[in-house]
């Protein structure tokens, strides 16, 4: 396998876990289709499933042509087991409530396979949260969360049957192999984007692992969980390149005087907005904004960490300067300032 090939596969297997977009075009089929049982090929051809973008995955056991799939050993879906393309790629699952107490060697995916992996999953939120400590096994460069957007509750207007799907050894297709039947493998593309639109993506990703209604309660409680793994992405980001011992604000932390104790947290609930993150008595800070990473100094990261949590009302918090030259760092970068500021005129 080339280069090329493998970060295709790469790619692929990102959005198959996470329902990240695939670059370029949709176009016809599917973008990534997991096989169970190689039997399948000839049926999820037959049905339109598979077009000129499609990654098809089968089981490959060295007894014939899996074409247009391309083989694979091992599991995508089961916990403890690994994916190999038979070459140099390899691919860990792991179940969440185990992770602390695994070994991670390369690119692994951690997922909510039940209950007890949920559990764990909000324990650690509310202990970042209240403690500012992150998981050390989630902030690892190399390890993904599977279903980021059905455990937090956030919108994912990418997910769908056209981004991804799974067919297990019964030949049942869901988006993701903890979520909801969608239909079988003699099914169209049309008619399980009609039944995803019933399901919601969520319950499509997420459903045979745990009962929806616990889902939903934990995330009506705990409105920061799509804020918190957009942290967590940060904290990734910055690990890979170098930066650790960070933390968050408003996990735990805020960088300005004040701002806790005010009691202000409006970002919290804005996975959207701009991440603020600091080392401890460091004069560097950084912004993730989307897919942009900047440093910025701790005066810029207060008055935007006072911006966000205030939703622009920071009256006496930061200096109505330091606004105006938060400002024009973000337009210096191509970003509009994500909070208009409404300073009154006596701080001016």
């Amino acid at each position: 396998m080339d280069m090329a090939d493998r970060g295709r596969l790469k790619q692929h297997l990102i959005s198959w876990a996470t329902a990240a977009p695939l670059a370029g075009p949709a176009g016809p089929g599917v973008g990534t289709l997991v096989l169970a049982d190689a039997a399948h090929i000839p049926a999820v051809t037959a049905a339109g499933l598979v077009g000129p973008r499609t990654l098809l995955l089968a089981p490959d056991d060295g007894t014939g042509d899996r074409a247009p799939a391309v083989g694979y050993q091992g599991s995508l879906t089961e916990p403890g087991d690994e994916f190999s393309n038979g070459q140099d790629f390899f691919l860990q699952t792991h179940a969440y409530a185990a992770s602390p107490f695994m070994t991670v060697f390369g690119p692994t995916v951690i997922r909510v396979f039940d209950r007890h992996d949920f559990e764990a999953f909000l324990a650690d939120a509310d202990r970042a949260l209240t403690e500012g400590v992150f998981p050390e096994f989630l902030i690892t460069s190399s390890v993904l969360l599977a279903d980021p957007a059905a455990l937090s509750g956030a919108l994912d207007p990418a997910d769908g049957p056209a981004l991804r799907l799974y067919a297990d050894r019964n030949g049942q297709l869901s988006t993701s192999p903890t979520g909801a039947v969608l239909g079988t493998v003699d099914d169209s593309l049309d008619t399980l984007t009609k039944r995803f639109a019933r399901t919601g993506s969520g319950a499509a990703a997420l459903d045979a692992a745990l009962p929806a209604g616990t889902r939903a309660e934990a995330q009506r409680v705990r409105p920061f969980l799509a804020r918190y793994l957009e942290a967590v992405g940060a904290l990734r980001s910055l690990m890979a390149r170098g930066a650790t011992g960070l933390r968050v604000s408003g996990f735990g932390f805020r960088l300005t005087p004040g701002l806790a104790e005010s009691g202000a947290d409006a970002d919290l609930a804005d996975p959207t907005l701009p991440i603020v993150l600091y080392g401890q008595g460091d004069e560097q800070a950084y912004v993730v904004a989307g897919s942009r990473l900047f440093a910025v100094d701790r005066r810029a990261a207060q008055a935007l960490e006072c911006l966000l949590a205030t939703s622009g009302e920071v009256g006496g918090l930061v200096p109505a300067a330091e606004v105006d030259q938060l400002a024009e760092l973000f337009s210096r970068h191509g970003l509009p300032l994500p909070v208009a500021a409404r300073i009154p005129a006596a701080a001016r």
